[in-house]
């Protein structure tokens, strides 16, 4: 349920949002910290019944594509086991067509040790996307990050994953 949760609202947020620009600002909580820049925004964040959380991030505007999702379950999942979850719930979304993920390979999300999977679809089959999911286990919980956007919106969001990416932390 979390996970269809999580993966759902991706894609409504992605093809019905629009906003003013917006003022960017910081997260906190639990422990998880970073920044995000001017022109993003959080649209959604939920407790998950006390067992962790999620957070969206979006690029505000129409036809902006931009997305950064967090989410922390607390306890230990096997990360490779938990990006192949969440590959296979991607591909249940109506909207989702063209689905194809790279394998999953180690990798470091602001030096924090993860599993990785690169991925490309399409949006109301016309619109190309191209994604990241990574999974990581930290201090006894369980981290997701997906980022994801259109190809052609690849150059405009470079800084604000970068600034994401680079103050993300988990103490």
């Amino acid at each position: 349920m979390i996970f269809r949760i999580s993966v759902a609202s991706i894609f409504l947020l992605v093809v019905f949002s629009c906003g003013t620009q917006a003022p960017g600002g910081s997260f906190f909580k639990d422990g998880v910290s970073f920044t995000y820049p001017p022109g993003w925004s959080i649209i959604d964040q939920k407790d998950l019944e006390g067992t962790g959380f999620y957070l969206t991030i979006k690029k505000s505007g129409y036809k902006k594509s931009g997305l950064f999702i967090l989410t922390r379950i607390d306890g230990v999942l096997d990360p490779h086991e938990y990006v192949k979850l969440l590959q296979e719930k991607y591909g249940d979304q109506k909207l989702v067509t063209g689905e194809n993920f790279q394998p999953i390979r180690n990798d470091a999300f602001n030096e924090i040790p993860c599993v990785l999977s690169k991925f490309k679809f399409k949006i109301l089959g016309f619109a190309q996307h191209t994604g990241e999911v990574y999974g990581f286990v930290k201090e006894g919980k369980t981290y997701s990050i997906l980022k994801q956007e259109a190809v052609d919106d690849i150059q405009e969001n470079e800084k604000g994953f970068e600034l994401i990416e680079a103050t993300f932390k988990v103490e």
